[in-house]
């Protein structure tokens, strides 16, 4: 069960930790970028939530997650631009990859949230986010 609110997008900034475009010489497309992210010890999470539902938009969004150095990381990266968040907790960086899969999934059919709530999610407005959308996959 999860135990803290989804992050909102305000929350989610005070955690950047930096950010960068892609760097050719390792990679030139979304796939290139995921096995250029693995050589650094970022692991692609492909599934979230209870029922393992699409994370990002791969090729072109993936979200990426590690722990170096006693801090939970988590990197998104957008059609080559990396930005880079860092958590004192693994409970933390779970609301901010929850975040970031709402708001991804907004688009989908079958998402709790329409992109017309997209603005509520960003706020932290109080959605009906049932505990199956939340937290990572065990499948």
């Amino acid at each position: 069960m999860t135990t803290r609110a989804i992050m909102t997008k305000t929350e989610l900034a005070s955690h950047h930790a930096g950010a960068h475009g892609r760097d050719y010489s390792q990679s030139c497309d979304g796939y290139e970028d995921m096995e250029a992210a693995g050589r650094q010890g970022w692991r692609v999470i492909s599934s979230w939530g209870r029922d393992g539902w699409n994370l990002g938009h791969w090729p072109y969004v993936a979200i990426y997650m590690r722990e170096a150095a006693g801090r939970f990381e988590l990197q998104q990266v957008v059609e080559g631009d990396h930005d880079v968040y860092t958590f004192s907790s693994e409970a933390d960086r779970s609301a901010a990859a929850d975040y970031l899969f709402l708001w991804y999934a907004a688009a989908e059919h079958w998402a709790p949230v329409t992109c017309d709530q997209r603005e509520a999610l960003d706020i932290g407005y109080p959605l009906a986010i049932g505990e199956k959308w939340r937290g990572p996959y065990c499948g």
